[in-house]
């Protein structure tokens, strides 16, 4: 029997990888127009069979589950471990994700809403009208403390304090270099960047251990999410072990700390580039007053609709990947086991035949049409759908709604901001450089 062959596509040299490095969905579009979809692109992780027609992301996110493995666990498994959710499989996979999904949906997701709030407005505390700044520093600091309070559940100020420490350099420590380039994940006599991160490593894990070895049998009364993974049980009603808690809420803040503040930063960017996009927000805010009650925000349709535009125009995750254990069949073509496969997402997002003018920031596409979840898929799709869509995108419309309703800004200059790749994610290459303006006095300006 002979194995079937790969779709076409560019040659293996190093251009190819830093061309998707660089820019991924620029990358993917010349695949596509030169070799049709799918097509085969050599990445880092070898010869990858790419899609991003939505009959390819249909027989893709409809297959059964078990005809796939995680594709990735090389980039990946330094920063999240091997307890990891993301790289998990078969029934491992499916009884971690059922301990993991309850704490991020209904109504214990939005007990977080009136803190989302605080933590939105406090942060403008620090800006003086007139002053400079950079808004994903905001909206960083914004999520990593919901983060620290709302998943981790500290609240102690010099321990949230100690948090913030060790999970900023955990996460800017763990570069794109050490993700992509394995030979360079070794320690030259406890120099170099690897060694740094693995400090770090070993921080954190110092830092949950001693979490876990309070809060373990204290649960009971409290609603951050980690007490409510210690008192989560499988169907044989056993716990997770610590081990892996600590990589679940390692995995926690790699896909829910910069994934939603680099949304929140390119919604703020594209906001401020259309006048008459932002005007008819601030219409929309307006009847609400100052500080709106965070479920009002989380119903707003336009300001939904701002969300949605930011998350399809940037996809932070651009691509989603398996790996065929099993025969599959991608838009009629055989692939063999073995078979490395992407979901392309920023090709998806931006298909002419689907949304028209595709690169201009156009919120009002969300509210004239509905799109199937293989058009529309930000946090990826099927049985490994990002179980924090819900939590990210609550977040992302109470923490925009909040600012933009008490406060003014502007962008400092005129410079177009372009994506760049920052480790797992890719964010706007300058941190959308603004201008704080002062507090809103009820005027839509």
């Amino acid at each position: 029997m002979t194995t079937p062959q790969l779709p076409s596509g560019p040659r293996i040299t190093p251009v190819q990888t830093f061309r998707f490095i660089r820019d991924a969905t620029r990358f993917f579009v010349d695949c596509r127009e030169r070799y049709g979809d799918p097509f085969t692109a050599p990445l880092p992780v070898g010869n990858v069979v790419v899609t991003g027609d939505p009959e390819g992301l249909r027989d893709i996110f409809s297959a059964d589950p078990a005809v796939f493995e995680p594709l990735g666990q090389l980039p990946l498994a330094p920063a999240v471990g091997d307890n990891s959710l993301l790289l998990m499989g078969g029934q491992r996979h499916k009884r971690e994700r059922k301990l993991l999904m309850p704490p991020f949906h209904g109504e214990r997701m939005r007990t977080y809403g009136q803190l989302m709030q605080q933590l939105a407005l406090r942060s403008v505390e620090q800006l003086r009208p007139g002053g400079p700044f950079r808004a994903q520093d905001v909206t960083q600091s914004i999520s990593l403390e919901v983060i620290i309070r709302a998943v981790f559940g500290i609240e102690e100020p010099e321990r949230v304090r100690r948090y913030r420490e060790v999970l900023v350099g955990y996460m800017e420590s763990y570069t794109p270099l050490l993700m992509m380039a394995v030979p360079l994940r070794r320690s030259f006599g406890g120099m170099g960047p690897w060694a740094r991160f693995q400090r770090y490593v070993a921080e954190l894990d110092q830092l949950l251990t001693e979490e876990l070895a309070t809060r373990r049998g204290h649960e009971a009364g409290h609603t951050d999410i980690l007490s409510l993974l210690l008192a989560a049980r499988d169907e044989d009603g056993q716990p997770m072990s610590d081990a892996e808690l600590k990589d679940e809420l390692r995995t926690l803040l790699i896909a829910g700390h910069e994934t939603t503040a680099i949304g929140m930063a390119w919604a703020l960017y594209h906001l401020h580039r259309a006048p008459e996009t932002k005007q008819r927000l601030l219409e929309e805010l307006a009847p609400l007053g100052p500080v709106p009650e965070p479920e009002a925000l989380a119903k707003l349709p336009y300001l939904t609709a701002v969300c949605d535009e930011s998350l399809r125009l940037h996809p932070i995750v651009p691509v989603v990947g398996r790996r065929t254990v099993a025969p599959f069949t991608l838009r009629g073509r055989e692939l063999a086991p073995g078979t490395a496969l992407m979901a392309a997402i920023a090709l998806a997002h931006v298909n002419p035949a689907i949304y028209p003018e595709p690169e201009r920031f156009r919120p009002e596409r969300f509210l004239e049409r509905k799109y199937s979840p293989f058009e529309y898929l930000p946090f990826g799709g099927g049985a490994r759908r990002c179980i924090g869509a819900a939590f990210a995108q609550y977040e992302m419309r109470i923490v925009l709604g909040s600012l933009l309703a008490a406060h003014r800004f502007s962008l400092a200059n005129d410079k177009l901001e372009r994506p760049v790749r920052r480790n797992v994610t890719i964010g706007p290459g300058n941190g959308v450089e603004m201008v704080y303006e002062g507090p809103r006095q009820g005027a839509l300006a």
